[in-house]
């Protein structure tokens, strides 16, 4: 075997110490790049399983936040329905009470109307009975030719009513 050695120009001491070498590189290595690259590598890695992890619990509670997001919004609706609801209920009772004051104005103008109508038409007919008393007054003395203060008054009264009986 020393001649396969030989005639392929490997020689024992030069291999042994390339074997020593080599195992001397190789605890160096291992030692000071092989085991802190190794412990580097293992770091990110664990840096990045708990990015990752952290990645899935945001979003677990964004997902959460958004359905807390819907209920407090629909909420809000229902509230802002409810609330707009009576706000509908209250001005409608309040044109209610409008519309009530409005017509009981209305019917005490129309009332006062009335009142204001009756009596113009009371004064009316008193001005009318005034000047009915005059005309028979005038038409007794011209038809009796008589002295204007010896018509009795009785006379007149009794004229006027058969005037009124007439008319109506």
């Amino acid at each position: 075997m020393s001649e396969l050695f030989s005639e392929l120009g490997i020689s024992l001491p030069a291999l042994i110490s390339q074997g020593v070498n080599f195992l001397i590189v190789l605890v160096v290595l291992t030692v000071f790049v092989y085991k802190p690259l190794a412990k580097v590598v293992d770091e990110r890695r664990k840096r990045i399983e708990q990015g990752l992890e952290d990645a899935k619990q945001a979003e677990l509670k964004l997902s959460q936040i958004a359905e807390k997001e819907k209920r407090v919004l629909a909420e809000a609706e229902k509230t802002a329905l409810v609330l707009i609801k009576e706000a509908e209920g209250k001005a409608a009772g309040r044109s209610r009470e409008l519309i009530e004051i409005g017509e009981k104005r209305a019917a005490g103008i129309v009332k006062e109307g009335k009142t204001l109508a009756q009596r113009q038409a009371a004064e009316e007919m008193v001005s009318l009975q005034k000047e009915a008393v005059n005309f028979v007054k005038q038409a007794i003395e011209k038809t009796v030719e008589l002295d204007p203060d010896k018509i009795d008054e009785k006379l007149i009264d009794q004229a006027v009513k058969l005037l009124r009986k007439k008319a109506a």
